[in-house]
């Protein structure tokens, strides 16, 4: 693949840290530029082309109204049965349970 060389202007501290980086992982600064380089624009493609298909959606009115869509997380948001903190009230009644029977159970070499 051919190359091209161009000049990037960065503040000291970043240019400590890539050569430090480098000489750790026994790599030229050049490589690690052209890494951080390939994983950034592969990353923020990728949420172009979402942006884009989002905007091409919507100039062809394929939309979800506002009000749709609370209504829609309301009703995701709602408890179902069991989701209740107080539905499991009563689980532990009729149990010898206290801070020390667990302390027993949980580390059973040492006396409590």
């Amino acid at each position: 693949m051919a190359t091209e060389a161009f000049t990037v202007r960065t503040e000291s501290d970043i240019v400590h840290q890539l050569d430090s980086m480098a000489g750790a992982l026994d790599r030229s600064r050049n490589y690690l530029v052209n890494q951080a380089l390939r994983e950034y624009l592969k990353t923020h493609a990728r949420k172009i082309e979402k942006i884009t298909q989002g905007i091409a959606a919507a100039d062809r009115g394929e939309v979800i109204e506002h009000e749709d869509v609370i209504k829609e997380l309301e009703v995701i948001a709602q408890p179902t049965s069991g989701d209740d903190f107080f539905d499991c009230a009563g689980i532990w009644e009729s149990r010898e349970i206290d801070q020390t029977t667990i302390r027993v159970k949980a580390w059973p070499d040492q006396r409590g």
